[in-house]
C-alpha cells in the first residue's frame, strides 16, 4: 500500500509545470506561447533569461530526485529499492510528459529524467551530462544534446554493470525521449530546430504539434 502511494505522490509531483508556473511568477507570462513553445528549462532559458532557466531546470530535475530517493523508505524490503525506484522515476517522468494539470500534455522529461538518474547514480549522470554537454556545444542544439545523452544512458548502465531495474530505465528513458522529441527530430532534418541561443519569440511557437508545449 505504501508503494502505491509513493506512485500516485510521484505522478502527481512530476505532473507540477514548473515553467508555466515560473514563468507567469517572473515575468507575467505563459512560456508556452514563446520559442518552442516547450515548458522546460531550454526554452525557459531563452524566454525567462538565465534566473528563469535555472529555476526550471532545478525544479523539473527535483520531479525526479525526490521519487527515487523517497521509494528507500516506501519498499517493503531492500531488496525491492531499485524496483520501486525506477518505477517511482518512471511515474514522476510520466506526470511531466502528461500533466493532469495541463490536459494531459507537457514536456519530454529530459530535466526529470536526469534528475532520476542523479538518484540512482550520481557518476553515471555526470557522465551523461558530459555527453549532453559535449553535443550541445559542438552543434548549438538542445535536443540534440539530449537525444544523445539519452541514447548513452543505457550503454553506460550495462558498461557499469548497474542493477538490471536501472538497465530497464535506462532503456525506457531512451525511448521515451525519442518519442517526446519526434518534432525536433523532423525539425532538425528540415533544418527549423531552434538553437539553443536563439531568442524566442511569439511567432517562433509551433501551432500544429500535438507536443507543442512540450519540455
Amino acid at each position: 500500500m505504501s508503494s502505491l502511494l509513493l506512485i500516485i505522490l510521484s505522478y502527481f509531483y512530476g505532473s507540477l509545470p514548473f515553467g508555466v508556473f515560473i514563468g507567469k511568477k517572473l515575468k507575467g507570462i505563459d512560456i508556452r506561447e514563446f520559442g518552442s513553445g516547450n515548458i522546460g528549462a531550454a526554452n525557459a532559458f531563452r524566454t525567462l533569461g538565465p534566473a528563469g532557466g535555472i529555476a526550471v531546470l532545478l525544479c523539473d530535475m527535483s520531479k525526479g530526485i525526490l521519487p527515487v530517493l523517497l521509494a528507500r523508505f516506501f519498499a517493503a524490503s531492500d531488496a525491492l529499492v531499485p524496483l520501486l525506484q525506477v518505477i517511482a522515476g518512471v511515474t514522476a517522468i510520466l506526470g511531466h510528459n502528461y500533466s493532469i494539470f495541463l490536459k494531459f500534455k507537457g514536456g519530454k522529461g529530459i530535466a526529470t529524467s536526469f534528475g532520476v538518474i542523479i538518484a540512482l547514480n550520481w557518476w553515471i549522470a555526470l557522465m551523461c551530462f558530459s555527453v549532453w554537454g559535449l553535443m550541445v556545444l559542438l552543434t548549438r542544439y538542445s535536443s540534440v544534446g539530449s537525444l544523445s545523452g539519452s541514447l548513452a544512458l543505457p550503454a553506460f548502465m550495462v558498461i557499469f554493470k548497474q542493477p538490471v531495474p536501472f538497465i530497464a530505465f535506462g532503456i525506457i528513458s531512451c525511448a521515451f525521449a525519442f518519442y517526446a522529441h519526434r518534432g525536433n527530430i523532423k525539425k532538425l532534418l528540415k533544418g527549423t530546430e531552434l538553437k539553443i541561443t536563439e531568442k524566442a519569440g511569439k511567432e517562433d511557437a509551433p501551432r500544429e504539434e500535438s507536443d507543442a508545449r512540450a519540455s
